[in-house]
Formats: structure tokens, sequence, C-alpha cells
């Protein structure tokens, strides 16, 4: 396998239409891929485009989830604006669009020659990629853009993280591209959508305007900025302190994978000009940056039930359920979850950073998501209550890592192990092992400093 053969496997053609069709434009449906570097997508369309000597448009289809928060969709209206500069510095047209239906990027989709879209993986995207497929007569091709290695290589479903993560490693030296961003040659103006014209797209959204943006900027330069200080700062000591809530040492790049904002492929690419593959700190990195997402992504591919209990493993299931009526020493209502209201310091403090700057460190995170089973009245509440909360609060929430992360904390990925009260086998953490681990009272007096803009 070479570049070439990996950039072949990322593209599907849809339905083998004529690839000559006559339109205005060719369309790229933009769905993870707000940037212009490392848009394998983009780029395809843009070849498509000057094939036909057609301009190119690029087109966001605006749409509300049913937890639409001020702070997610602050954080991707700076980045939507970020990318419509961009585009229109290489001569590219963008337009945003609040869609209340799919007819609305049907009949934007039926005016283009060709119709390109990138490949997100959850059940909303695909849902309206099904649609356009069955309606489209137009040539239609799926570019996959998110994952460094395309489900057309990684093709099964996988059970445990060390079965991809051999395959993971030695494909790397695959990954390594200087990306080049092909020039539009039809620069031909078709849309003149202004900044104000997206805010008022952005304005007719029905938002909690409670759950604000604090602490993180979006957008494709943002995104860069905050990677150039992560290689120059803290890649050399990731392996050591990453795990350490109360130090600083995370990438801080999560909510910029997750809008597209930034490639996996291009933080491959970056990192290894400047440190060696077989660097320790690279490893650990790598390890979080493609084996765990990768693998995020298998899980919610071939898992249909990858946002609720039911995808997890049949011995999961079992343990769990004999130990359903265990006595609970603390049963918490969601209310006071989402308060952070707790007799336990280190959740509160971890409830405390996700409920101010929508970003929780990554081992508090499995912490958090422990102990939720425990409070719960039982397991499947549990599992409901930490969906809603992370996909409610979590910059990068309704993501496969995130689905994963939940799904994790119930066994899912991992092994039997020794049985427990209200657990079962399912891997038990402990605020004793915290502290055993980590000088904690750092982690709350950083806490403790954060402010909020309330």
């Amino acid at each position: 396998m070479d570049k070439f053969v990996l950039l072949n496997k990322r593209i599907i053609d849809f339905n083998n239409k004529s690839k000559y069709s006559s339109g205005e434009y060719v369309l790229y449906w933009v769905q993870s891929g707000l940037r212009i570097n490392f848009n394998f997508s983009l780029n395809f369309a843009i070849n498509q485009a000057n094939r036909l000597n057609q301009p190119l448009l690029v087109y966001f289809a605006l749409k509300e989830n049913n937890l639409p928060t001020l702070r997610q969709y602050e954080f991707l209206k700076q980045g939507l604006i970020n990318f419509k500069m961009n585009l229109e510095r290489i001569g590219v047209n963008f337009f945003v669009e609040k869609i209340n239906g799919f007819n609305q990027l049907l009949n934007v989709a039926k005016k283009a020659s060709i119709v390109v879209c990138d490949f997100g993986y959850l059940k909303g995207q695909k849902k309206l990629r099904d649609f356009l497929k069955q309606n489209l007569n137009q040539a239609f091709y799926q570019v996959e853009n998110d994952n460094c290695f395309p489900e057309a290589i990684l093709s099964k479903k996988y059970t445990f993280a060390f079965q991809l993560r051999r395959q993971i490693f030695d494909k790397i030296p695959y990954l390594i591209d200087n990306f080049h961003l092909f020039e539009i040659k039809n620069k031909q103006k078709i849309f003149n959508q202004s900044i104000i014209d997206i805010e008022r797209e952005f304005s007719r959204l029905n938002l909690d305007n409670n759950v604000r943006l604090l602490n993180f900027k979006g957008g494709e330069d943002e995104g860069l900025k905050i990677l150039k200080s992560f290689i120059k700062n803290r890649l050399s000591y990731y392996k050591n302190y990453h795990s350490d809530p109360g130090k600083d040492f995370q990438s801080n790049l999560s909510p910029y994978l997750h809008f597209g904002f930034i490639s996996a492929q291009m933080i491959v690419c970056e990192i290894l000009k400047n440190f060696s593959l077989k660097d320790e700190n690279v490893i650990s990195f790598f390890n979080e940056l493609l084996v765990w997402r990768e693998l995020a992504r298998n899980f919610v591919y071939f898992n249909r039930d990858y946002d609720n209990w039911k995808n997890l493993p049949l011995w999961a299931i079992k343990t769990l359920d004999r130990h359903q009526n265990d006595q609970r020493f603390y049963n918490y209502q969601l209310q006071v979850l989402e308060k952070g209201e707790t007799q336990d310091k280190f959740w509160n403090a971890a409830q405390k950073e996700l409920l101010i700057t929508g970003k929780m460190h990554g081992y508090m995170r499995m912490y958090w998501a422990k102990k939720v089973i425990e409070w719960a009245k039982n397991w499947r509440q549990a599992y409901q209550w930490l969906v809603y909360l992370n996909n409610k609060y979590e910059l990068d929430g309704r993501d496969p890592n995130g689905y994963l992360g939940i799904a994790w904390s119930f066994g899912q990925f991992d092994r039997p192990w020794k049985e427990r009260n209200i657990f079962g086998m399912i891997r038990y953490m402990s605020a004793q092992g915290l502290e055993r681990k980590f000088d904690m009272e750092s982690y709350l007096n950083k806490i403790k400093f954060i402010k909020s803009d309330k």
C-alpha cells in the first residue's frame, strides 16, 4: 500500500451516474471537513470542478440537534466563518443554510453537475447521505476525510484496541504526505453570502443560551495554533504527564478534530517533522490520536446502537444485570449530577470543568463515567444520563470518541475484572486510586480558579 492507494480507498462512487451531467456548479456538501488543509474531499471536488471548468460551491447544512446549546453552535459558527474566509481566498464559493428538512439540501444538489460529500459516521449524517443517494440523478461521490485510515482498509469490526494497534502503527509511514491543495480554475462568484448572513442563519436556531462557550475559539486557524503550541511545549512530556489531571499536558485538539477544523493526518505529519516515530511521547500520543480515535469510528460504523447500552458485549450486560439490585450508598438524581453537587469532591470538580469550559480532562472523564454507574438507580439509567451530559456540555459531544468512551466505561473494548458490588466484573475506579496516582489537590486548585462568564 502507498499513499495513492490510501487516497483512492477514500473515494466511493455512490451511483455510477454520468460524469458529464449539466449543472450550474460542482457541489461539495461538507459534513465534517471545515478546513482547507488536508481536506481530501475539497481537493477531489476542486479537481472535478476544474475538469468541467465550473465554479465550486461548498455547502453546509445547518441542523438543530435535540440538545442545541450556544456552546457548540458558537464554536461551530466561528469555525464556519473562518472556513468561509479561507475558501474565498482561494476562489471557492461557500454557503451556510439552516435546513428544516432534507429537501433544501436536495434542491441545492440538483443544481449541481457533480455532488461530492465527506464522511460523517453518525446516524443523522448517514440518513442524509442515503436520502441523496436515493434522489439524485447526478454523479455522487463520497470522499472519506475524517479517518486517517478509511474503513475500506480497516474493514472489519474490532473487539479490543490491541487488535488495531499493530495495524495502525505499521501503516503510519503511509500517512506522511506533503498535501497540496489544487488551485480552482473557475473562480466565478455564484453566491455572495456575508458573515452577517451566516450570523442570521444561526439566529434562527433555538439554542440553550445558558450553556456558553468559554476558553476555546473555533476554526482551522485556531486549531493550527493549538497544534503548534502542543508540539513545541507539551508533546515532549506527554507520556509521563498527559494522564495527570493536575497538569496541563493534553493536546486540547479534540474539539477541533470533532468539527473537522483540523485533520488527524496533518497532525501526524506535523509531529513527524519534529519527532521520531520511535519517540515514546509520540507513540503514547499516537495511541490516542490514531488507535483509539480510529477504533471509535470503527465502533460507530459497525454498531447501530453506538449511542445506547445495547452495543455492549453480552458478558458486560449479564454481569451488570446480576448486580442490578445491589445496594447503592448514594443515589443521585440527574439534576444533582448536572450541577456537580455530589459528596465526591473530585467528581464535582470534573463536572465543574465540563460545565464551564466544555472540556473535561481525559482521565477524569473515565472516572466521571464510572461514578455515575455507581450512583444512578440502575446501570441502564446511568448509560442514558452519561450520553445526555456528554452531548449537552462537551464541545466534542456527539462524537465517536465520546460514544466509545462511555461504552468503554461499561465494559466495551475491555475485559472482565474482579467481581464487586454494583459493577460486577466491569472495571472499577475509585477516589483512592486517583489519590494514589496523582496529586489531586493540584487538580482541585486548578478547577477552583476556573472563572465562569456568568
